[in-house]
């Protein structure tokens, strides 16, 4: 693993609120720095423009006069800002000077007269100063207008300018990083604030508690309503599993503490008790551990497969319709197919053949003298589906508790007694395959009005080809 370099380490060290506030900061440092080197040259350059300006309007009067024959040895600049005129001849000696400039020696050497009359606008150090001067000059024949301008002006403005900028520029830093600071700390309030609401959570648990929602309507408020659906989804989930491994240890005990009870007596009783009974009591409790464990394993895969199939292959529903009722020959109670359609549908055969086992085993349990399976196909909104049925003409159950049923671990009040009850697991387990295959179960009462319970178990039907 590479090892970051120091300046990485204490960057990842800062929090957010200073790492925002730095970079910004430095941003803006960058820009104001860009800025003011731009005004600067920028301005000095729009300075020079206008001095250019009047030096050439005064460079081009003078050199109108010479054509004219009327150049005076004196001759005073037409423009202001103009420091010096000289005119020169082409043996580099003055001819005519303004006031105050040197009439004997020019301003210029031969090669920098030759640049000026070529168009070059120099820059040279003043002789007697320590000011940069800028010159330009027009040619008239043999002779040379040579104009001279001062920079020590603009030069005074820039260096005013370039002040104001060290002394403002830091502090417009400085009140950009405060500015800065504030609006982020300002900004990060709402997230300080889930952190907090999260360690109360972590600390007291998820009930009745969740995550302060600010009413800002922004990101923030978005993340927290998200995580506070995420909380109820994950309450819920705590809540389901917590009530479940109560209800399986609850259900577990009953079993084994009628196990534990019949061995302690027969041990007491020694070899005179009646053994092929005690026997077949213990098979009893050993088949309802069996159906329990086996339900409970069958919930786990379920709840495993968050609602999806674990295989998806084309299923001959009424050949396993037909295999699973010949399993009940020898029920409590006849079990009939008076029709059955041939139907295929898609999805997982062993949870198929779960839904139709488990509801049979229920009508089996509570009919009184016969149970009827039937199996039919039709259409729904264009698409084919398989309808199974399963009546059965026991008591019924009434309407208000039918999706109750539907629940892990529900009994009904007349049917609390385990051995008639079942494991209060089954109808769950269809409920939760039948959704895994898109389709949908309910319970009504029976179609021709006798005594009785119809279980209506409705699966999209596989598409033709």
């Amino acid at each position: 693993m590479l090892r970051r370099s120091w300046p990485l380490r204490w960057w990842a060290r800062q929090s957010l609120r200073a790492r925002l506030t730095l970079l910004a900061t430095a941003l803006f440092t960058l820009a104001v720095a860009t800025g003011t080197v731009l005004v600067l040259v920028l301005q000095r350059k729009a300075l020079v423009r206008v001095l250019d300006a009047s030096a050439q309007k005064t460079a081009v009067d003078i050199a109108q006069l010479s054509k004219q024959g009327k150049l005076p040895r004196t001759v005073v600049p037409t423009a202001g800002g103009v420091l010096e005129v000289q005119v020169v001849d082409a043996g580099d000696h003055v001819i005519a000077a303004s006031p105050g400039a040197d009439r004997l020696v020019a301003v210029l050497n031969p090669d920098q007269v030759r640049r000026v009359r070529d168009g070059a606008r120099l820059e040279i150090n003043n002789p007697v100063s320590d000011a940069r001067l800028r010159v330009l000059g027009v040619a008239v024949g043999p002779t040379t207008v040579v104009v001279v301008t001062d920079l020590k002006q603009i030069d005074d403005s820039l260096r005013i300018l370039g002040q104001v900028a060290i002394i403002g520029g830091p502090l417009a830093v400085l009140l950009m990083a405060v500015a800065t600071y504030g609006v982020v700390a300002l900004t990060l309030r709402p997230v300080a604030t889930l952190r907090h609401g999260a360690a109360d959570i972590t600390a007291a648990g998820l009930a009745d508690q969740r995550l302060p929602v600010s009413s800002a309507q922004d990101e923030i408020h978005r993340l927290a309503v998200t995580l506070n659906a995420m909380l109820d989804r994950i309450d819920t989930a705590t809540k389901h599993q917590r009530t479940f491994v109560g209800d399986a240890a609850h259900e577990l005990r009953s079993p084994l503490a009628s196990l534990r009870v019949q061995l302690e007596v027969a041990e007491r009783l020694g070899p005179a008790e009646d053994l092929p009974t005690l026997i077949d009591d213990v098979l009893v409790d050993v088949g309802r551990l069996d159906r329990l464990v086996e339900d409970l394993l069958a919930l786990a895969r379920q709840d495993e497969a968050g609602g999806l199939l674990r295989r998806n292959e084309r299923v001959a529903l009424d050949e396993l319709i037909d295999t699973v009722v010949a399993g009940y020959l020898h029920a409590r109670v006849p079990v009939s197919v008076s029709a059955s359609t041939p139907a295929t549908v898609d999805g997982d055969p062993d949870g198929l053949r779960r839904v139709a086992v488990n509801l049979v085993d229920n009508a089996v349990r509570h009919a009184r003298s016969e149970v009827t399976v039937i199996l039919d196909t039709g259409t729904l909104a264009g698409r084919p589906t398989a309808t199974l049925r399963v009546t059965d003409d026991g008591a019924g159950i009434p309407a208000a508790e039918r999706e109750h049923v539907f629940e892990r671990f529900y009994r009904l009040a007349a049917s609390r007694s385990r051995e008639s009850g079942g494991t209060g697991l089954g109808l769950s387990i269809v409920r939760d395959t039948v959704r895994a295959h898109g389709g949908s179960v309910r319970l009504t009462s029976r179609p021709d009005g006798h005594p009785g319970l119809q279980a209506t178990v409705i699966l999209p039907g596989s598409d033709p080809g």
